[in-house]
């Protein structure tokens, strides 16, 4: 039994008793009796054989189902490889709440074949991303993957489950719900864990998915790769697709890698398949960079192009301008409009800034209500210290401010 206990990282035996016999297998979570205390526990290894001369503790109870056996191994594997505990991976494989019994195993409806849909995808692409057992995708942006887990899992017989691993939970929801409309069992976590483990459906989720029951494992599909929502950031700092890709070697299955700009390591892991150029071309926006050291330095924030696009972009949804500033509030930087004296904390000398009031009349000068220190938040009345004036010049906007121009 391995306890799940910070700082203890070590099986230890125990005897199951005669009556939760046929409830306790490899994976079974299970409460312990350890120092004097009760405490939780995973089952990692059965039909032991202890050390001689040492009476074993009986197992207190049985918790619930957990991980099986081909995941408890994994997370052995991602303990040495995150150099972390394998009872932290063991805990994000087990499910948020207690499972005891498991549904009926999921059953394809109608028993059809999925949809060939391959939507823009040009043809043979496909074929070719399936064709090996370790294979990166390098799909522009806007090209739906969709066909690709559909090809994916299609090959997959009834009774086998796949798994999907996508960044987000709002688009695991869309790929279950498209995955159901063909007539696919889905098991979308972390809610459903009792149907994934029942088996015979395709599990979709988020990087956790990468240790969600999967019995049969037949194919993986990693979405977005690249995306740091892939990895843990807590301690130990794993990976979802790393985790994913050595499940699927494990079992014998094939993984599919699908992102616009793989990393590194996933180029020296898989073979590399992408569309054609002209293709991959029209997946991605243009991209156009303005020189401004030839404009005037008066213009301010904004360049005349950028006036330009803003300007000239229609009312609709389709034309809509986003425009992204690593500024949050209203002015990181300020002078008083009196005297031009800048604005610094009389503690540490920091910047002060001007944080967003809803109804603040927008102009080149402005009246706050507090400012702000940005390095030790120490808060003063919005008054120059130099004149006394209450008037400030922005000479370094934030969002809000950009929002008012």
């Amino acid at each position: 039994m391995l306890p799940d206990v910070a700082g203890i990282d070590r099986p230890f035996d125990y005897v199951v008793p005669s009556e939760l016999d046929d409830r306790v297998g490899v994976g079974t979570r299970v409460r312990i009796s350890l120092h004097g205390r009760r405490v939780g526990g995973w089952v990692v290894a059965d039909r032991v054989t202890p050390p001689e001369g040492v009476a074993l503790r009986p197992i207190a109870r049985v918790s619930g189902l957990g991980p099986g056996p081909d995941v408890v191994e994994l997370a052995g594997w991602a303990a040495w490889r995150w150099a972390g505990r394998t009872g932290a991976f063991l805990a994000t494989a087990s499910p948020p709440r207690a499972v005891h019994d498991l549904p009926a195993r999921g059953r394809r409806a109608g028993g059809g074949p999925v949809s060939g849909n391959r939507g823009d995808l040009e043809e043979g692409v496909v074929a070719e991303a399936l064709a090996q057992a370790r294979t990166v995708v390098r799909l522009p942006p806007a090209s739906d993957p969709f066909p690709l887990v559909e090809a994916a899992i299609a090959g997959s017989a009834d009774g086998a489950a796949a798994l999907v691993i996508v960044p987000s939970q709002e688009w695991a929801a869309r790929t279950a719900d498209r995955l159901r409309r063909r007539g696919r069992p889905v098991a979308l976590l972390p809610d459903a864990w009792a149907d994934a483990a029942a088996g015979g459906c395709v599990v979709v989720g988020t990087r956790s998915a990468a240790w969600a029951p999967a019995p049969d494992l037949s194919a993986v599909v990693v979405l977005d790769a690249h995306d740091e929502a892939h990895g843990e950031e807590r301690a130990p700092t794993w990976n979802a697709w790393v985790a994913a890709a050595e499940r699927a070697e494990r079992r014998g299955a094939p993984c599919l890698l699908v992102s616009p700009c793989p990393v590194l390591e996933a180029l020296a892991w898989g073979r590399l398949v992408t569309v054609s150029r002209r293709a991959e071309r029209q997946g991605w926006a243009p991209l156009e960079v303005v020189d401004r050291r030839k404009e005037d330095p008066r213009s301010g924030l904004f360049s005349e192009r950028l006036v330009a696009v803003a300007r000239g972009a229609g009312t609709g949804a389709a034309d809509r301008v986003v425009c992204v500033l690593n500024r949050t509030g209203r002015g990181r930087l300020l002078a008083c409009g009196a005297c031009g004296e800048l604005a610094r904390c009389e503690r540490c000398e920091g910047p002060l800034a001007q944080t967003d009031s809803p109804g603040r009349p927008p102009g080149p000068a402005v009246a706050t209500d507090v400012l702000r220190c940005r390095r030790c938040g120490e808060e003063r009345p919005d008054v120059c210290a130099a004149c006394g004036a209450r008037r400030w010049r922005v000479l370094r906007p934030g969002v809000a401010r950009v929002r008012e121009e």
